[in-house]
C-alpha cells in the first residue's frame, strides 16, 4: 500500500513529465521520470523479512482484579535488515494495560531478538481473547506500508474473586450449619456403614456382607455414608434486575463473588456443593466435591450475564426432586420484582431446609449511578425492609447486603426468626 508521500511524489513526478512535454524542457522530463523510477525501484525491492513472533500468557485462568504479565518475543530469522516494523498486541477493550506498553516500533538486524512486555489488569469477570498481533512493515523512505496480522490467540477466564469467608462463617449467628453440624446420613462413598441394600450384579463382591447372607439366605452388600458432611445448595439470581447498578458493582457481580467464596468454603471442607442459576433459564450443576467441582462453578460464574425474568419459585419447584433432604440452601438475590419469593422460601424451609438469604440491596446499588428522591429512597428502603422481615418469617436466615460492606462482614450480620 502506498503512503501519502509515495502519491505525492508519483503526482509531482507525472507534473514534472507533463510540464516539460509542454514547454519542451528536456530536464524537466528527467526529473519525473527520476520520481517514478525511484518509486518503482522501492516498491520492487520491498520485501518482508522472515520474523518469527510468540507470545508467553503464563496462567490461562485468573481473578477478577488479578494481573497478567504478557511477553512477546520478535526474532529476525533472515540474512537481513528488518525494513521498519511497527507490532501490535490487540488487547480487549475491557482489560486495562497497568504497565509497559503492549505496541513498538523496531528494526531488527539479521538474527536479532527483541521483546515487548507488558502487565494487564482483569477487571472483569468473564472469557477474553488476547490477540491477534498485528504488523506493519514500512521501507526504508516510508514510501510503501504493508500490514499482516499473526493469529496468535490466547484464550483467558477470568474468574470472579473468592473472598476468605472462614472465620466469618465461625462466627455468624448460624453456626450449626456454618461448622458443619448438619451431617447428612445418605449412601455413598465413604468409610461409615450406613445400611443394608439387596445385591445387584453392578456391586462389587468385596461389598457382600456374609453374616448376613448365612442369616438371611440373600445376598446382601453394605452401603456406606457418604464421607461428604452436606450437600450445599447455591441459588445464583442473575435475572435482568440484577443489572442495576455501576459495570463493576451490582447484585449479580456481588452475587458471582459471593456464590464463588461459599461454595469454595465448603468445598475445602469436603462438602458437596451444587450450583444453580436462574434468569432466562435454570441451569443446574449438580452436587459434587474437590477441585474439578471448584473449577466447574468459577467457570460457569465467570460466563453468567444478567438476562430473563424467571421467577424463583419455578426455580424450586424444579429443583425439589434434585435437593438433597435437610441440605442447607442459599439463596443470592436482591429479592426485586419477584412476587414468587415468600412462597418458595417457605416451601424450602417446610420441607426442613436451612435457608440462607443473601439479598444485594439494589436500591442502594441504584444510588451509585443515578439521584433517587430522598423520599422515595426511604419509601423503597421501607419496602425492601419488610419485603426482607417478611422473608425471615418463614425461617429464612436474612443477610441485607450493602454495596460497601465487605462479604465477610455482612454474613456475620445475618437475620432470622
Amino acid at each position: 500500500m502506498w503512503t501519502r508521500k509515495a502519491a505525492i511524489m508519483l503526482a509531482g513526478g507525472i507534473s514534472l513529465i507533463l510540464v516539460g512535454m509542454m514547454i519542451s524542457n528536456f530536464q524537466m522530463i528527467i526529473l519525473g521520470l527520476t520520481f517514478i523510477a525511484f518509486i518503482s525501484i522501492n516498491g520492487w525491492i520491498s520485501g518482508h523479512s522472515e520474523l518469527e513472533i510468540t507470545r508467553y500468557v503464563p496462567h490461562s485462568n485468573v481473578y477478577k482484579g488479578d494481573l497478567i504479565e504478557i511477553s512477546i518475543t520478535i526474532t529476525n530469522k533472515s540474512y537481513r535488515r528488518t525494513q521498519q516494523l511497527e507490532i501490535f498486541d490487540n488487547v480487549p477493550h475491557e482489560m486495562k494495560i497497568r504497565r509497559g506498553i503492549n505496541q513498538m516500533r523496531l528494526n531488527l538486524g539479521p538474527g536479532q531478538t527483541t521483546k515487548i512486555e507488558y502487565i494487564l489488569r482483569c477487571p472483569l469477570r468473564g472469557h477474553y481473547s488476547i490477540g491477534p498481533i498485528s504488523i506493519r512493515y514500512r521501507n526504508a523512505f516510508d514510501l510503501f506500508v504493508s500490514e499482516t496480522r499473526i493469529d496468535d490467540i490466547c484464550d483467558i477466564t477470568v474468574f470472579p474473586q473468592v473472598r476468605d469467608i472462614e472465620d466469618a462463617m465461625l462466627r455468624a449467628d448460624v453456626p450449626k450449619m456454618y461448622t458443619g453440624a448438619t451431617t447428612l446420613r445418605t449412601p455413598g462413598p465413604g468409610m461409615e456403614f450406613y445400611s443394608l441394600r439387596e445385591y445387584l450384579s453392578t456391586d462389587s463382591l468385596r461389598s457382600i456382607n456374609w453374616k448376613a447372607f448365612a442369616r438371611t439366605g440373600d445376598l446382601m452388600v453394605n452401603q456406606k455414608t457418604r464421607d461428604a458432611v452436606t450437600d450445599v445448595f447455591i441459588i445464583l439470581d442473575i435475572r435482568n434486575v440484577s443489572r442495576v447498578g455501576t459495570v463493576l458493582k451490582n447484585p449479580l457481580e456481588m452475587g458471582t463473588a459471593a456464590a464463588a467464596s461459599i461454595s469454595n468454603h465448603f468445598l475445602k471442607r469436603k462438602d458437596s456443593v451444587s450450583l444453580v442459576t436462574y434468569g432466562d433459564k435454570l441451569d443446574f450443576l449438580p452436587a459434587d466435591t474437590g477441585d474439578k467441582q471448584h473449577y466447574k462453578i468459577l467457570s460457569r460464574l465467570a460466563s453468567v450475564a444478567a438476562g430473563g425474568s424467571m421467577p424463583l419459585q419455578a426455580v424450586t419447584n424444579s429443583l425439589a426432586p434434585r435437593i438433597s433432604r435437610g441440605s442447607p440452601v442459599f439463596i443470592i438475590s436482591s429479592l426485586e420484582g419477584d412476587g414468587t419469593t415468600l412462597p418458595a422460601i417457605r416451601n424450602l424451609s417446610g420441607n426442613g431446609h436451612e435457608v440462607i438469604v443473601l439479598s444485594p440491596s439494589s436500591i442502594d446499588l441504584e444510588r451509585l449511578v443515578s439521584r433517587i428522591p430522598r423520599m422515595s429512597y426511604e419509601v423503597l428502603k421501607l419496602e425492601r425492609q419488610n419485603r426482607l422481615t417478611a422473608v425471615s418469617g418463614y425461617g429464612a436466615k436474612v443477610i441485607d447486603w450493602m454495596p460497601e460492606v465487605e462479604l465477610s462482614q455482612a454474613l456475620l450480620g445475618s437475620r432470622g426468626t
